[in-house]
């Protein structure tokens, strides 16, 4: 019986971080595929200190996504494409980032925030991993659930908006805070 009990478990474990079968990408056709791109202020905390704080270039592209991450100085430490599934091409890490392991968890939480919605609103998948998204009194909130568990969630408006968005991984105490420049400063 504890040995059944284990197995199930465990194979819980190996497949509530997949992604569902289906899931979309918004398309990215048309006046899309020309969108400019957008620079955006990015802080990354662990446990609630500072792990990274810089800029972020993010530009949508047909196939999915194109970002740079700058230091405050605007030294290019990290860019990469990234696809609909959380997958990356790295194309450039350097100084302190380089061989970080940044790249694989930045591309996934960009994906996530960018290119992951659910098919049918508010949750798509099964009991095993569920996308979800609510909208409310003008903000949204977007999720992964594995069971009754949330795996990751993502709070606040597109941060082309006045709000910026948080992304957050509570088993990891990761958050990663998305705010457009302010202009004019």
């Amino acid at each position: 019986m504890r040995a059944n009990i284990l197995c199930c478990w465990a194979c819980l474990l190996l497949t509530a971080c997949s992604l569902p079968r289906e899931v979309t990408a918004p398309d990215m056709a048309g006046k899309d595929r020309d969108r400019p791109g957008r620079m955006l202020n990015i802080r990354i905390e662990r446990w609630d200190t500072l792990r990274f704080s810089g800029l972020l270039g993010v530009r949508e592209t047909a196939s999915g996504l194109d970002y740079v991450l700058l230091d405050a100085t605007g030294v290019k430490l990290l860019q990469a494409e990234v696809a609909g599934d959380g997958s990356f091409t790295l194309k450039q890490e350097s100084g302190p980032l380089h061989k970080s392991g940044l790249a694989p968890f930045l591309s996934e939480a960009l994906a996530r925030i960018y290119l992951q919605e659910p098919v049918r609103l508010p949750c798509t998948g099964s009991w095993l991993y569920r996308l979800c998204r609510e909208d409310q009194d003008g903000s949204s909130v977007k999720y992964g659930q594995a069971g009754p568990f949330t795996v990751w969630r993502i709070t606040g408006k597109d941060p082309e908006g006045d709000a910026a968005v948080i992304y957050h991984q509570p088993w990891l105490g990761v958050k990663v805070k998305l705010e457009g420049l302010e202009s004019g400063k």
